[in-house]
């Protein structure tokens, strides 16, 4: 039995899993809720306390490692997954320089001197890109473009890595990342496997910075002698190179070639295996590893417009009764109605916090109300709908209309409701099936330490 273990640092959780290579089934799961979120960052910032991300991962392991002693396995390698697109700056031995800073920040729609945005002078001097993952506020280069005009970034600056890069990093002693992470920071091509240099210049990142670019998956080395001790493992444990959340949810969802892949999270994408490295409207195209893509049609319509409308109608209640609902609760009562309702005509288009593939100054609407259809079950039908669509049609529209051999669904939001997995097997055509996994994403990583995909 090949034992390892795979960790997913998400938005909102840490999860891990210890997984049996060669019996393709989870030994043993880990799930902590992440409370690295600074409260105190200024508006449009978001940032994490990496330590508080390092201590939650590093008690995982042990906790892990000890299900392991009692059960007489072996732990044999270590891979990680996480939240994309965001990074930090770390010194010459991968202590935190800066903090964390996340995919959500918006620093860089800021508006500088010359009347653009950060993200809109970067994409004038960005060389021509088919991929379309392009820049974005939240991005790791407009971020680092931000810090280095404002004059913060750290003089005790020794690299760049994403949140867990740097894990990964920490764990074999040395700064590495690997092509789907360096892509999605839009600082790195994964066609030609370069760094743009152009854009490097104009943020000011010196070519020492940069990591090692390593094949997801692959062996990177061992973990370090001192942290083995630390954490109870062995000392010959393999550390193999991460891959980002979306391909590793990819993997570990077991889903076939032709089949759509509908994950549901904080955002939410719909993916699908493709040779076609043209990127085509609402899309972009991801590494996956060793020569395969995805087209990947990414929102920020997922788990978090269904919250956004909770807390809508928490607050509605405590202003008209004075009584506090929990958000909790609020979710309850919008799966009952979503499921025993109708849209009636009503229509949502639920990108409340804007969308990677409009006008910035784009946001959500509500249109087709009448006096039908202006009810709470209407709503919250109508936001289910918009959520699925808003996945949905890119890849019809990339495919043609044609109909998908199946899809797989995953991600907790997908998995909690029940009116969600409906409007999505209405849309696509099909029953939807749920991988074997709960944890995707870290059963995807668990796989990268397999010698048949490595």
């Amino acid at each position: 039995m090949k034992t390892v273990i795979g960790i997913d640092i998400g938005s909102s959780a840490i999860k891990a899993s210890l997984f049996d290579l060669d019996g393709m089934n989870v030994l043993h799961s880990e799930h902590r809720a992440l409370e690295a979120r600074i409260v105190a960052s200024p508006i449009g910032h978001f940032e994490e306390n990496p330590n508080v991300i390092r201590t939650q991962v590093f008690d995982i392991l042990r906790s892990i490692v000890q299900f392991a002693t009692v059960e007489t396995i072996t732990i044999e390698a270590i891979a990680l997954t996480g939240q994309m697109h965001g990074g930090l700056l770390v010194d010459s031995n991968l202590e935190p320089a800066t903090d964390f800073i996340t995919w959500q920040d918006k620093r860089g729609d800021k508006i500088e001197a010359s009347g653009k945005s950060y993200v809109e002078t970067l994409e004038l001097s960005a060389p021509p890109d088919i991929t379309s993952v392009g820049i974005r506020t939240g991005f790791l280069i407009s971020t680092l473009y931000w810090l280095s005009l404002h004059h913060a970034i750290p003089p005790n600056s020794a690299y760049v890595l994403g949140v867990y890069d740097w894990l990964t990093s920490i764990l074999v002693g040395k700064p590495v990342t690997d092509i789907s992470s360096a892509a999605a920071w839009g600082m790195f091509d994964p066609i030609t496997k370069t760094w743009h240099s152009e854009l490097l210049g104009i943020a000011n990142i010196p070519q020492s910075f940069l990591p090692e670019v390593a094949e997801p998956g692959s062996f990177i080395g061992t973990i370090r002698h001192s942290l083995a001790d630390e954490l109870g493992l062995l000392r010959n444990v393999h550390i193999h190179a991460s891959i980002g959340d979306t391909q590793a949810a990819y993997l570990g969802s077991e889903c076939a070639l032709n089949e759509v892949l509908i994950n549901f999270g904080t955002g939410s994408q719909s993916m699908w295996e493709t040779s076609r490295l043209e990127a085509t409207e609402g899309t972009d195209i991801r590494y996956l590893r060793n020569g395969r893509y995805l087209a990947c049609a990414p929102t920020l319509a997922g788990g978090e417009a269904y919250l956004i409308a909770a807390h809508f109608f928490r607050d509605v209640v405590k202003e008209f009764s004075g009584n506090e609902l929990s958000v909790k609760d609020a979710l309850s009562v919008m799966d009952r109605l979503a499921l025993e309702s109708d849209s009636n005509g009503l229509t949502i288009d639920p990108i409340f916090r804007g969308s990677k593939f409009r006008p910035n100054t784009e946001r959500g609407s509500i249109t087709g109300v009448n006096s039908e259809n202006f009810l709470p079950g209407c709503f919250v039908h109508a936001l289910v709908e918009g959520m699925i669509e808003e996945i949905a049609v890119p890849y019809f529209t990339r495919t043609d209309n044609k109909m998908p051999a199946g899809i797989v669904g995953a991600g907790t939001a997908l998995k909690r409701n029940a009116a969600l997995r409906a409007a999505a097997e209405v849309r696509f055509g099909h029953t939807l099936r749920f991988g074997r996994f709960d944890e995707a994403a870290s059963v995807g990583a668990a796989m990268l330490c397999s010698p048949l995909q490595s």
